[in-house]
């Protein structure tokens, strides 16, 4: 199968690096998103102007849409490039638009992604004929420079790659990959979701820097500045609760600095050190990334409800602690009053309640069974 049209869904940083990137390489991009807000500037241009690693230049995009419908009718690939709390939206919104031949490919799926979204099409259809992939983070570290100027700093390298079922990963890996070479191809689902470094490092950073944010409304550099030695301890302390609770689920995973070094975010040395603080202070392509303008943001909706608390919620299935990530969530949720255990991922919303430990491979790789 060859990818000549591509559905991008989502208009933020993500999916505009994603639409003018893919629309300078030739590909026929659909950009929809849900708020015509947004869309408009993009629409007045006719395209995007991009910056950046990829090149610069103008790319006019064929379809620019609040329609989602009009989006992915007839596209070989529809890429979500959206927070994973909004999965749910386009769970319902996709659910009797896809069609058996399209693939959908879940860029970032973060934690649980595809899990989830294959639950949730089966809950609300009955179906399991969706061919669905993801790789662990977004495909470029980019953000917005104007409302229809996007700066691409940089392309992931070694970006893990997964299908759900297990059992299509082969046909989906030599799609996906003809646009994107440097994905690699990880074990399965569990695996891309427990390298979903955001949820790794974003809850620390935003946590422990709450009151400089909200001063500041983001105005400064939140990976460089923003990751003192004692920050970088905390990411530390996530991570080994992480790896743990990968190591209790029989999930291969590495150290986040490993994975950040792979991904072509930090240096040797930094790998060499195997310290956050050094990772986040040796990385180029993030140096100059200001904070977000305030807490109600992805980096709490996001990395703590749809990244720390399913890896909680799996700690506790395998009777591993996980302190550092639960003090988090309590945390993230007293900052932006919200409950994000109760709105977040958890075991039965990825659709892996009654799922015996024994059988989790194998369940991975069948799918859901209709």
């Amino acid at each position: 199968m060859s990818i000549r049209s591509v559905a991008v869904l989502g208009a933020g940083n993500g999916g505009c690096a994603a639409a003018a990137d893919l629309g300078s390489r030739g590909y026929e991009v659909r950009l929809f998103n849900r708020s015509p807000e947004r869309l408009a500037p993009i629409i007045e241009r006719g395209g995007l102007e991009k910056l950046g690693a990829t090149g610069e230049g103008f790319v006019e995009l064929p379809v620019i849409t609040t329609d989602l419908a009009e989006a992915v009718a007839g596209a070989d690939l529809v890429m979500l490039t959206v927070p994973i709390s909004t999965h749910p939206f386009f769970a319902e919104g996709l659910a009797e638009l896809l069609d058996p031949k399209q693939v959908l490919f879940l860029n970032p799926g973060h934690m649980g992604g595809g899990l989830f979204m294959a639950h949730e099409l089966h809950r609300l259809t009955g179906r399991v004929d969706v061919r669905m992939c993801e790789a662990s983070t977004l495909t470029y570290a980019c953000r917005m420079k104007g409302p229809a100027t996007v700066n691409i700093h940089s392309t992931m390298t070694n970006l893990p790659f997964a299908a759900f079922p297990g059992r299509q990963q082969q046909e989906l890996y030599a799609v996906v990959s003809s646009m994107y070479p440097e994905l690699v191809q990880a074990s399965h689902v569990l695996e891309t979701g427990f390298l979903d470094i955001n949820a790794v490092e974003h809850p620390p950073q935003i946590i422990c820097n709450a009151g400089w944010l909200e001063h500041t409304k983001g105005d400064y550099l939140f990976y460089y500045e923003g990751t003192t030695p004692s920050v970088g301890r905390v990411i530390d302390a996530v991570d080994l609760e992480r790896l743990a609770v990968a190591r209790a689920a029989g999930v291969p995973t590495k150290p986040f600095v490993e994975i950040f070094h792979e991904m072509g975010y930090t240096t040797v040395h930094a790998a060499e050190v195997g310290s956050a603080y050094v990772a986040l202070q040796e990385s180029a392509p993030n140096r100059w990334i200001k904070g977000p303008p305030s807490l109600d943001h992805r980096y709490l909706h996001e990395d703590v409800g749809w990244g720390l608390v399913p890896w909680s919620e799996m700690g506790r299935a395998y009777d591993v602690p996980t302190p550092t990530m639960d003090a988090l969530i309590v945390l993230g949720g007293t900052l932006n009053d919200r409950d994000y255990r109760v709105e977040g991922l958890t075991l039965e919303r990825l659709g892996l309640v009654g799922v015996d430990p024994a059988d989790l491979e194998a369940y991975l790789h069948d799918g859901i069974q209709g």
